[in-house]
């Protein structure tokens, strides 16, 4: 059984994880926080006070500009006005570390991870600011998508200043697996005092991409018993589903399961496994749903995608994601009229709208169809609640100057400053 085996690993195991030298992490012992960066990096100097004018230097009022910089995608800015939170030493509330978290952050989804290493580094080495977890997670989410699962583990090992959460074991284990070292990644989860159903989700995914069926299996029954202590399947599941948010996190798992048996080439074990979770008569969360939509798709069930789609608008269990997967099915097989009544029977909700309205304009101008991704941002422009972002404004800016409507180009880059302006009037008013 799983947990026998997992029980019988060298307790030694979790220790070597993290028992590397310290080489490729930043003064190793001189600075609180080692990471792994490069030390002829440029020094990261705050901008002087007398270019910033008039503008009110406490730390509620640059993490407001910080924010509404990254909002307008312009993460130089947005970068240069966070470092004046280590100026406001006087003020050095939350906002400042939720500053810092911000712009580590933008820089890592923006794939620009050396970046973030150094604003990390001068934030809490160099300035002594506390970071909390999610700045932490951070820097781990970039060292594994990077493939540097050691680097990670090291890092995770030494800072330990902030206790970390759900989504840091859910890292670390998901860095393992995709380098392969199940063992680790069981070892990781034991350590863990009660790992999420996200966690095992990982693992599961691990030991099936290996062959390990039986043993994903075991796993799986290990994960509903710890919330029902029976050995029995419909019983663990009843129970279960008396408590929705928990069988959504038990679905989640089932879909794993149902896109390995599509990946192996049996549809008709695939088939019941997603049958029978629907048949379990849970309300299923738009993020299950989705992950569903996208096995159904990718495996060419468009029935059952689409009847998946059907109840979950029936339900009102969708979100921006669920409207763009179906959008982008249209377009994907040149069904523009069903895009388009796919996404009124969804994007139009105030909720979601407005990442709705910038796919659907963002595939019309991937199809050359200007004209109709012009009709759809006036009439997104028309809503009282709906307002363009400026990657909105952008990818039309980008379409009509591609497309040599250079007249349209003109006004759609006076439109987006006339947005950047409209954007910080709100945060930096003039007397």
């Amino acid at each position: 059984m799983f947990l026998l085996r997992l029980r019988s690993l060298p307790t030694l195991r979790i220790r070597h994880c993290f028992s590397h030298n310290m080489s490729s992490l930043s003064a190793a012992v001189s600075v609180p926080y080692p990471i792994p960066r490069d030390p002829s990096s440029r020094l990261l100097v705050p901008p002087h006070n007398e270019l910033m004018g008039e503008l009110d230097s406490s730390a509620s009022h640059v993490h407001a500009r910080v924010m509404m910089m990254i909002k307008l995608s312009n993460l130089e800015a947005a970068a240069n006005q966070a470092l004046l939170t280590v100026s406001a030493a006087r003020d050095r509330s939350s906002s400042s570390t939720a500053t810092c978290d911000a712009i580590i952050g933008a820089m890592c989804r923006a794939g620009r991870y050396n970046e973030a290493f150094e604003y990390f580094h001068y934030f809490f080495n160099e300035s002594n600011l506390k970071p909390n977890i999610s700045c932490f997670n951070h820097i781990i989410r970039a060292l594994c998508n990077q493939g540097r699962v050691d680097e990670a583990l090291r890092f995770h090992r030494v800072c330990s200043s902030s206790p970390p959460n759900e989504e840091t074991y859910s890292l670390l284990v998901k860095g393992l697996v995709d380098a392969g070292r199940i063992q680790e990644a069981e070892a990781l989860i034991m350590s863990e005092s009660q790992p999420s159903p996200v966690v095992f989700n990982h693992l599961i995914r691990g030991l099936l991409d290996q062959g390990k069926l039986e043993t994903a299996m075991d796993v799986f029954r290990h994960l509903k018993q710890r919330v029902v202590s029976s050995a029995d399947d419909e019983i663990v599941d009843l129970v279960l589903l008396i408590i929705d948010e928990d069988y959504n996190e038990i679905a989640m798992v089932t879909a794993t399961f149902v896109e390995y048996w599509f990946k192996q080439g049996n549809d008709e074990e695939a088939i019941k496994w997603y049958t029978s979770l629907l048949g379990k008569n849970f309300v299923m969360n738009a993020i299950t749903g989705n992950n569903l939509l996208r096995i159904l798709l990718h495996y060419d069930k468009k029935t059952e995608a689409w009847a998946l789609f059907d109840r979950m608008l029936e339900d009102h269990q969708f979100n921006a994601e669920t409207c763009n997967i179906m959008v982008n099915e249209c377009f994907a097989n040149s069904r523009i009229d069903e895009a388009v009544n796919t996404f009124h029977r969804v994007g139009t909700n105030v909720n979601v709208s407005q990442l709705c309205y910038r796919n659907i304009i963002s595939r019309f101008c991937e199809q050359g169809m200007l004209s109709e991704a012009g009709a759809f941002f006036e009439d997104m422009c028309s809503k009282q609640f709906i307002i363009p972002d400026i990657p909105t404004y952008r990818i039309l800016l980008d379409a009509y100057a591609n497309g040599s409507r250079f007249d349209d180009a003109q006004r759609m880059a006076n439109l987006t400053v006339d947005a950047n302006l409209k954007c910080i009037a709100k945060i930096c008013p003039l007397d």
